[in-house]
């Protein structure tokens, strides 16, 4: 099931009432990486004022409901419905695979970013990037 919003949630649920916290992440894959592409997963990440998307996060709450992580998902709840999701519990993560060097791109896109969220950013170079993907789809299906 295709569904649009962020790429990759990932959830921190510190110990002892630390709270929650939020990793919200896009990931762009092209044999040559252009700029563009690089400033529309920024752009997507500053989406809902930089916070995941809300139908993402009741998605997520509702996959926990079923696999019966009774904390987290209450965590999710409470983030939406009573407490909020502040900024300083959410961190950026822009994740790029490409078969050029994004180094330049990406340093630069993330020296633009003047927001209050934190920023990570990843870039993962392979050279024949294309035939990479190929090989591992080859060797998943058998």
């Amino acid at each position: 099931m295709a569904m649009r919003g962020d790429d990759v949630l990932a959830f921190e649920l510190g110990q002892g009432g630390a709270g929650l916290a939020v990793l919200k992440a896009e990931s762009k894959s092209r044999a040559k990486m252009p700029a563009s592409v690089v400033k529309d997963a920024r752009k997507a990440l500053s989406e809902f004022g930089e916070l995941p998307s809300p139908h993402a996060l009741s998605f997520v709450a509702d996959r926990l409901s079923e696999a019966g992580d009774k904390p987290l998902k209450d965590a999710l709840d409470d983030a939406q419905l009573k407490t909020g999701l502040k900024l300083s519990q959410v961190t950026h993560m822009l994740f790029s695979f490409s078969g050029n060097d994004a180094t330049a791109i990406l340093s630069k896109n993330l020296g633009e970013y003047t927001g209050p969220v934190a920023q990570h950013y990843v870039g993962l170079h392979v050279e024949g990037q294309k035939a990479f993907i190929d090989a591992v789809f080859a060797a998943v299906k058998t």
